[in-house]
This record gives structure tokens, sequence and C-alpha cells, in this order.
């Protein structure tokens, strides 16, 4: 039996701001309503923004796309976690 990968989306790995709750009209008359959603810490502690900007350099593992979906392995973001530990430790030595 072969395990499945495990995949993180973009609201994993980035910083996500506040958003207010907030209600509107629609032109047709429905009432919509968009709940509030607190700001939440990313395992990587970058902003979506700086992330595909390290993508675009090659400094961060690319998505797989599946469908509409961006996806990162799990194995390729610990890899790039703990090779960016492990430089960090080299350069305070």
């Amino acid at each position: 039996m072969k395990l499945k990968n495990k995949f993180l989306r973009m609201s994993d790995l980035a910083n996500q701001p506040e958003r207010e709750a907030k209600t509107y009209i629609t032109q047709s008359g429905q009432q919509r309503t968009i709940t509030a959603r607190p700001a939440s810490s990313g395992i990587t502690g970058f902003s979506a923004k700086h992330l595909y900007h390290l993508i675009n350099e090659r400094k961060f593992p690319a998505p797989i796309k599946m469908g509409r979906a961006s996806l990162w392995r799990v194995s390729d973001i610990n890899d790039w976690l703990d090779s960016h530990i492990s430089s960090s430790n080299n350069e305070e030595a």
C-alpha cells in the first residue's frame, strides 16, 4: 500500500488578516452576509503575496495545481523549513 501525500493550501501557509462581518444587498435585492474571520498566523509567517514572490524567485516550492486549487505537499514545505532552519543556524555560528 502506498501512502498518499498530504497537501496544504495557501491559507495554511500564509498569514491571514482579520475580516469583519459585513452584510450587503445585491442588485437583485437579496441580502448577503460575509462572516467575520479572526486574524491567523500561517506556518511560514509570510503573507501570500510574499510567498508568491518567493515562488517566482524559485526560493519557495511551487504549488501543484489540482483544478483551480494551488496545493503544496507537506513534505516539500517541511524540507523548505528544515533548510531555512539549518541555514540560519549556520549563520549564527
